[in-house]
């Protein structure tokens, strides 16, 4: 398969944008009671966040 490769950069892209997005809402104060779980799945999401990001530095070249 042949991918342009400005396609795949935008697809990362995209997807980082959402996490982004994801992240601030998670962000937002929240019943006590889910809590944990909300700052457990952020963290996860900027690590995933992170991992796009060099992702894409490595397409970009």
């Amino acid at each position: 398969m042949n991918y342009d490769k400005q396609v795949v950069i935008d697809g990362i892209k995209r997807t980082i944008e959402q996490t982004e997005a994801r992240i601030v809402e998670l962000s937002e104060p929240c019943v006590k009671s889910l809590a944990f779980s909300r700052s457990e799945e952020r963290d996860l999401l900027k690590k995933e966040s992170e991992k796009l990001e060099e992702e894409n530095k490595g397409v970009g070249r």
